[in-house]
C-alpha cells in the first residue's frame, strides 16, 4: 500500500471522499506531483582485482529500481529509475538526500511554527517512516561492521 493510499491523493480543490484527502488551492504542484510507489533493490556481486595490491576483492553492486503508477492505469507501474550501482554510491546517494533531507525538515520545522499547522496524519507518517529508516540503517551497519 503506498503513501498515497494510507493518506488520501493531493488534489487541487475537489472534494474527496477520504477524509484522510488533503485537497490544496490550485494544480501548480499537484500536475507535477510523482509518488514513488516501491522501490527494489538487489546485491549483485562480483570479484575483481584491487589496483594497489593485486589482491582478489569482492564488488558489490546494487541493482536499484524506483517504481510509481502510471498514470493511466494504477496496476501498472512505470520505472523512473533502474540502474545498477557501486555499494558505496548507494551509501553516499542515502547521506547525500539525509543531508538534505534535514535542511528541508529544519525550514519546515520554522514554517510549521506558523499560524498554519501541518497534517498531521501525514506528518506522523513521515516520522514513522523515517524511524523505520533510522532502524534499517543502523542493522546495515551492523552487518558492515562485522565485515571490517
Amino acid at each position: 500500500m503506498s503513501n498515497e493510499d494510507d493518506l488520501g491523493a493531493l488534489s487541487p480543490g475537489e472534494p474527496q471522499s477520504d477524509p484522510d484527502a488533503v485537497m490544496l488551492y490550485g494544480s501548480a504542484l499537484v500536475d507535477r506531483l510523482t509518488y514513488i510507489s516501491s522501490t527494489v533493490s538487489s546485491l549483485v556481486m562480483s570479484v575483481g582485482t584491487a589496483a594497489r595490491d593485486n589482491r582478489d576483492v569482492l564488488v558489490p553492486f546494487v541493482e536499484m529500481k524506483f517504481e510509481g503508477p502510471s498514470g493511466q492505469d494504477d496496476t501498472v507501474s512505470k520505472s523512473f529509475f533502474s540502474e545498477l550501482v557501486p555499494l558505496e554510491n548507494i551509501a553516499f546517494v542515502l547521506e547525500d538526500i539525509s543531508n538534505d533531507l534535514t535542511t528541508v525538515c529544519r525550514h519546515f520545522s520554522a514554517v510549521a511554527a506558523g499560524p498554519v499547522k501541518p497534517d498531521f496524519k501525514r506528518l506522523g507518517e513521515t516520522q514513522r517512516l523515517l524511524n523505520e529508516a533510522k532502524v534499517n540503517l543502523e542493522r546495515c551497519l551492523a552487518d558492515l561492521e562485522k565485515i571490517s
